[in-house]
């Protein structure tokens, strides 16, 4: 990875270069490839299908490989995608595809840059560059990853299932799919964490708010600091799971900001409790 940029993955690399296919001239792909000094690793294959096909698998196998340019020196993620916007941009016949590269960079922790301008009735799109969803000190693919391998760690596989389904309908554009599989990843979460520290006592409790009760009853959860309470009182556990509950999967009624923000926050809440557990069990 990169000290200065999160890693972008191959989804979002992948939809990039089916964005770049709109090139039209091998002169043009050769071109791109000798600036940025990597005719060397992608050889030209004699037609611009077969060299961007080099060039993705080039890309998915090294998304931090740096390439110097007149800007400093970028990932050859970061690259593809600077190339996109600036060659080929947000058009009626790829508008498809920058919702789709939207939505995997989402998941990344980046944004586009777009303006959107209003033209009787409908939108001009342009889209003007990248940039970083959310601070880097708050690091969340780095975040997503150890989540990740805390849940492989601990054999809490149901949980990670609905972890990887929210990512995979987010992908997808399924927002409202991706918000229950949310709420279902941090009930499976704190339902397993639980059964693995309290096993007897959790086998009279039905899931989720009973389970969480018995959290706060043997200290895992602190009542003191707010992380849960009975009844409406501002805790933080109980708000999040009714922010997580109040839509459901029903359709239209969510959107990529809205559906990316969940999944950073559960995704932020499983590494917290999860971290918990760790220390539980050194």
């Amino acid at each position: 990875m990169s000290a200065n940029y999160p890693s972008i993955g191959s989804g979002a690399i992948v939809t990039t270069c089916c964005i770049l296919d709109e090139i039209r001239t091998n002169a043009e792909l050769e071109t791109i490839l000798l600036e940025y000094g990597l005719s060397d690793e992608v050889r030209d294959q004699g037609s611009i299908a077969k060299t961007l096909l080099a060039l993705k698998k080039f890309a998915v196998a090294n998304p931090d490989f740096e390439v110097a340019t007149d800007l400093g020196r970028l990932p050859v993620s970061h690259l593809l995608v600077q190339l996109a916007v600036e060659k080929i941009g947000w058009t009626q016949r790829t508008a498809a595809l920058w919702e789709k590269l939207e939505r995997y960079l989402a998941l990344d922790g980046y944004s586009l840059q777009k303006e959107v301008t209003e033209n009787w009735g409908s939108q001009d799109i342009k889209v003007t560059g990248l940039t970083v969803a959310m601070p880097s000190f708050v690091e969340l693919p780095e975040t997503a990853s150890e989540v990740d391998l805390l849940l492989e760690r601990f054999g809490l596989q149901v949980a990670r299932r609905h972890l990887s389904s929210a990512r995979d309908n987010i992908a997808q554009g399924d927002f409202e799919a991706a918000n229950s599989q949310c709420r279902t990843f941090l009930e499976a979460l704190t339902d397993a964490i639980a059964d693995g520290l309290y096993p007897e006592d959790a086998q009279s409790r039905s899931g989720g708010l009973q389970k969480r009760q018995l959290l706060s009853e043997k200290g895992f959860l602190s009542r003191d600091k707010h992380e849960f309470g009975d009844g409406n009182g501002q805790t933080f556990l109980p708000g999040l799971a009714k922010l997580l509950h109040i839509d459901g999967a029903h359709p239209g009624i969510s959107n990529l900001p809205d559906a990316t923000f969940r999944l950073q926050v559960v995704v932020i809440t499983a590494r917290w409790l999860l971290k918990r557990l760790e220390d539980l069990a050194n």
